[in-house]
């Protein structure tokens, strides 16, 4: 295993949605969900940024809209070009012969029978390369900020992360991610205050429940 470890910290979209401010449709992914890279060796969670030559940050979400749309274009395209004849047939394979050999032959089955999340998978590999073209091309930085944490912090989002993936699976699956949520904490897998953190109500009389 890597020393980093890449945690999803997925928001609870409903619950969000109703605190968003403003018409709920004009909620944007960096709203709901939140990708926390963590260092466990050295106990820091990792941020990044992209600066201009001038040392002005670039607006990534911004950046990614951008060439998502210069992707679709070139997709609909009925004349060809190199993302469609070159590129989507390499990171095609390149995706199949990873995570087969990363994940495993069960775990990749998994992932990439589903229609949807195999061409989102491509689709994004292909929006990852043409970042990196993006960033070089015009003289981009990648500057990276360490946060020091307490191992009570890392453990922290360790339960909020996992918790959080398991309600949202379940949410999939047509449960209400609240209910989820407070029978994690009932199990004492996730704490009352991961649970209110989480966008799960605390009831008071799941109190008794809510102790490591």
């Amino acid at each position: 295993m890597s020393e980093f470890d890449e945690m999803d910290f997925d928001g609870l979209e409903d619950e969000l949605a109703e605190s968003f401010e403003g018409d709920p449709e004009q909620l944007q992914p960096e709203d709901v969900f939140k990708m926390v890279m963590l260092n466990r060796q050295k106990n820091t969670r990792i941020e990044v940024e992209i600066q201009d030559d001038e040392g002005d940050k670039v607006n990534l979400p911004e950046l990614i809209t951008q060439i998502l749309g210069y992707v679709k274009d070139r997709l609909e395209d009925n004349n060809g070009n190199e993302i469609v004849d070159q590129l989507m047939p390499l990171v095609s394979q390149s995706l199949v012969s990873g995570l087969g050999r990363m994940m495993g032959m069960q775990n990749t089955a998994f992932l990439l029978t589903n229609e949807v999340t195999r061409v989102s998978l491509v689709n994004m590999m292909v929006v990852a390369l043409l970042l990196l073209k993006f960033v070089q091309e015009n003289n981009l930085t990648i500057f990276t900020h360490e946060q020091e944490m307490t191992p009570e912090e890392m453990e922290e989002l360790e339960r909020k992360a996992k918790a959080s993936s398991v309600a949202t699976m379940g949410s999939m699956m047509g449960m209400d991610p609240r209910d989820v949520l407070k029978e994690m904490m009932k199990q004492g897998q996730i704490t009352k205050q991961d649970l209110i953190d989480l966008g799960g109500k605390g009831d008071d009389d799941d109190g008794e429940d809510s102790k490591n």
